[in-house]
């Protein structure tokens, strides 16, 4: 055999193995990024899943608030005042939990 034709045939034989290893690299990059993409949509659905409780926590309370102000506006007399200051400690809390939602919601 020549010299060129065993030059030719092992830059060949050296190029097919940097191609197959390429190959090997490019398989392991699929399955890591893959498996990033599970990761992510798993946590991804986890905080939608977290926020959407809290949503709905904070609408129970303004519905829950809403009929506390409703018994305040057909009270009467000592009634009126005891059911003030529940309504006071409920708007109060429902300003905190807001307050603690939106710093939860920042953190995304």
């Amino acid at each position: 055999m020549t010299r060129t034709k065993e030059y030719a045939e092992k830059t060949k034989t050296h190029i097919d193995q940097l191609a197959d290893e390429i190959e090997r690299l490019q398989a392991r990059t699929d399955k890591v990024m893959e498996d990033l993409r599970a990761e992510y949509d798993r946590k991804l659905r986890e905080v939608a899943s977290e926020y959407d409780r809290k949503l709905q926590e904070l609408s129970d309370n303004e519905q829950d608030l809403g009929r506390k102000i409703e018994k305040i506006r057909i009270a009467g007399g000592g009634a009126f005042e005891e059911m003030k200051a529940g309504a006071d400690l409920a708007v109060s809390d429902m300003k905190n939990a807001v307050a603690r939602a939106k710093e939860k919601f920042k953190d995304v």
